[in-house]
């Protein structure tokens, strides 16, 4: 998966840092001022590298809209139908052919992965989900653990049986997930249900052991 970042020098920054945040989903980033060598015809590099981008992602500003480069850009993406993903600086909306698509408002110029999940769904939903199982995988807190998994629930419903099999196993895996709250109650218990016989029979009952003990009411107290 590949990105291209469009934004004013002045928030080249901001563009960094969620280039760095596409990075940890693994997507690479084009940005102009960090990988366009000085003897390359800058205009002809910029129409290259849109090309070659599954993703769109405009850092819109005042100062975006005061550049003919970035409304260009955007145009471009626009014709080329991309997957675009708009976030604002200043409450700066999608403007000219990028109009109908929703921005979501950086806070603190840091963007987050709810705001890009979306966007990146919609470009390719097999690797959002695998994205974000290897977030689950990693949490290191409860509340993390969470929050990742909230991350996927919108897309599960389109997840192959081996998506839900690798989301089982990581869960399993890292007792952070397995013993969240809101995971080991709410939404682990529907995918063992559904894929638990697909799981290796020890992965199955040590899951189910965990989730057990959140359950409510307790088995057997009935």
């Amino acid at each position: 998966m590949y990105a291209f970042m469009s934004y004013q020098t002045e928030d080249r920054a901001v563009a960094a840092n969620v280039a760095g945040l596409l990075e940890t989903l693994g997507i690479r980033s084009f940005m102009a001022h960090e990988h366009i060598e000085v003897s390359v015809q800058w205009r002809d590099e910029i129409l290259r590298q849109i090309g070659l981008a599954d993703l769109f992602v405009p850092i819109l500003s005042a100062r975006y809209y005061a550049s003919i480069w970035c409304k260009q850009e955007s145009g471009i993406a626009a014709f080329r139908r991309m997957t675009i993903i708009p976030l604002s600086l200043d409450g700066s909306i999608p403007q000219g052919a990028i109009s109908n698509i929703q921005s979501s408002l950086l806070q603190n110029g840091q963007a987050t992965y709810q705001q890009i999940f979306p966007g990146l769904a919609s470009q390719d939903v097999a690797f959002t989900i695998n994205a974000g199982t290897r977030l689950v995988a990693g949490s290191r807190s409860f509340r993390t653990a969470e929050y990742n998994f909230q991350l996927l629930l919108p897309y599960l419903n389109r997840a192959t049986d081996a998506q839900i099999v690798e989301l089982l196993n990581v869960s399993q895996r890292n007792g952070q997930v397995a013993h969240a709250s809101f995971c080991a109650r709410e939404y682990l218990p529907p995918l063992l249900r559904s894929h638990g016989h697909l799981l290796e029979p020890q992965i199955r009952d040590q899951l189910a052991q965990v989730l057990a003990q959140y359950a409510f009411p307790p088995p057997g107290t009935f």
